[in-house]
């Protein structure tokens, strides 16, 4: 196995080859050009203590790989060849740069086929970053066999997770600590179900948005399936009270995908007009990005639209200090079954938006997640194979730039397209999450 370590313990002058396999060709013709590897980690750059990148020749190709360490980065040089070849290539090194700047230890996701095929084993799991080790928060073994989805954690805090579980005797889970409880908020207030949540940052307050949401299936065309809400609005369950309150109520307007600012006074959320015939018209449908003020437990003024464009319908904004992450598609609700879905950013100081185009590719990406200290992202992307939503990690200088993505690493370079599942809502974790499945499945017995 090739390995590229990029750990603590690293010696600042260390070298090592590593050999793809025997049978190397007597010469190597020097070219000035950096090699195609899967994935692709040339010229990426990566928090300290991160799991060793892994790769491969692209063409698949054998190699040899030697390092260098400059300090701040990391040197490769790679020289690959065929089965048989007498001279092989010797590519230019490529550079793998440092971060300073710490990411969180662990990041959480849901584990699920894609969306057009039956399901059977979901689960909700969290991988340390530091190493290949991923282990389950809670599956729907605990439940039954029901889907667990639209899990939230409260900044980042692993003792603090909400996740929804269908199916018989189903609802919200809310866990705390050693405490947990299931409550079908559909039975509760104004008896609406929660989908997407979002914490207030006091942790006091959740808000939900209640979806009717719909499938249609695709004849032709290179998109399988388009997913759509015909009703939805925004519910904040307050925890302190045990109370369910409906924000918005407004049958007119298609309301989603809420989140906090950082300092809770600002709910952001996405809002559409309704339209008569959401299956035949939703490609008309563009959701913009609407904000209202919260103060002492109530929501106070009149909703404001903060950014809108004809060509753009907004989804899943995510905030950290004076910057907005949003996926961009040209309509509807559910971008990750649109190819063109792109992330773009906002700068809530000056109201300037742009797409985030080192991020994204010509597949789509979709949910995304900002680090605690705001300086990395978590994104799903589609763009190795157009089907599986995969994991990718990007810096951000906190001044508007983001630095080129690398695939989460894993054991081997095969792992992820040998699994076939689909990665979803990546939330990063300051700390290691309990295992919650026996805490879950005391709830459903």
């Amino acid at each position: 196995m090739k390995t590229l370590a990029l750990t603590k313990g690293i010696a600042a002058a260390a070298s090592m080859l590593v050999l793809a396999s025997c049978g190397k060709p007597s010469g190597f013709e020097a070219v000035d050009s950096y090699p195609e590897i899967y994935p692709d980690y040339v010229g990426v750059t990566v928090p300290e203590g991160i799991a060793e990148l892994r790769f491969d020749m692209a063409d698949g190709r054998r190699f040899t790989e030697s390092r260098r360490d400059m300090g701040d980065s990391i040197m490769v040089s790679v020289k690959a060849w065929n089965k048989g070849d007498r001279k092989g290539v010797e590519y230019k090194a490529f550079p793998i740069y440092r971060s300073s700047q710490a990411i969180d230890p662990y990041v959480a996701y849901r584990l699920i086929e894609p969306g057009y095929e039956s399901w059977h084993d979901i689960g909700i799991y969290q991988r340390e970053l530091a190493s290949f080790d991923e282990r389950a928060i809670v599956t729907n073994e605990a439940t039954g066999k029901g889907c667990l989805n639209c899990h939230s954690f409260c900044n980042g805090d692993p003792e603090n997770i909400v996740f929804h579980a269908r199916g018989r005797d189903g609802g919200t889970v809310f866990a705390f600590g050693d405490d947990a409880k299931i409550v079908n908020l559909a039975d509760v207030g104004p008896k609406r179900q929660g989908t997407y949540s979002a914490w207030h940052p006091g942790g006091r307050y959740l808000v939900f948005s209640s979806n009717t949401t719909h499938q249609s299936f695709q004849i032709g065309g290179d998109q399988p399936i388009e997913v759509y809400d015909t009703a939805s609005d925004i519910i904040m369950v307050d925890l302190q009270t045990d109370s369910v309150t409906v924000v918005f109520d407004t049958p007119n307007t298609l309301e989603t995908f809420a989140s906090w600012s950082d300092d809770g006074r600002t709910l952001y959320y996405c809002a559409a007009p309704a339209v008569e015939n959401v299956s035949l018209g939703r490609g008309g449908m563009r959701y913009s990005l609407m904000a209202i003020d919260f103060e002492d437990g109530r929501f106070i003024g009149e909703p404001r639209e903060v950014f809108s464009r004809e060509d753009i319908s907004v989804s899943f904004p995510r905030i950290k200090g004076d910057y907005l992450l949003f996926t961009a598609s040209a309509y509807g609700t559910f971008p990750i079954w649109h190819r063109e879905a792109d992330l773009w950013l906002l700068n809530l100081r000056t109201g300037e938006a742009h797409s985030a185009d080192v991020l994204n590719s010509p597949e789509a990406e979709s949910y995304h997640s900002w680090s605690s200290n705001g300086r990395w992202v978590v994104f799903g992307s589609r763009r190795d194979d157009g089907r599986y939503t995969r994991l990718y990690i990007a810096s951000f200088d906190g001044n508007g730039h983001f630095g080129k993505p690398f695939m989460l690493p894993q054991k081997t370079t095969d792992f992820d397209m040998t699994r076939l599942k689909s990665y979803n809502i990546p939330e990063f974790l300051r700390s290691e999450s309990p295992d919650r499945q026996d805490q879950t499945r005391q709830l459903f017995r």
